[in-house]
């Protein structure tokens, strides 16, 4: 079985969200997506500049959520949660 690691970031953008009920659900589906989906590497969108290796997928319309994957130990590690603005700082509207 795939082992998910998550930053202490991760628990403290939970908490952040915790009263936005569509963030939760978003990050839940991700989560058992990213168990159960045999490379995890191909439902998220690769990254370049500072999250380079790194892979981003939409929780919800404005937010993403940040993960790599060590394949050699099937390890998905989740980097970070936040809206396009936050996790990049700028906006590409």
């Amino acid at each position: 079985m795939r082992i998910i690691q998550a930053s202490p970031i991760i628990d403290k953008k939970l908490k952040k969200f915790k009263s936005n009920k569509a963030v939760f659900f978003g990050f839940s589906r991700i989560l058992d997506e990213l168990k159960t989906t045999q490379d995890p590497r191909k439902i998220g969108e690769l990254k370049h500049g500072i999250y380079r290796y790194c892979y981003g997928i939409h929780v919800t319309k404005s937010h993403s959520l940040l993960y790599r994957y060590f394949s050699d130990e099937d390890i998905v590690q989740l980097i970070d949660l936040d809206d396009h603005k936050n996790l990049y700082g700028r906006d590409n509207r």
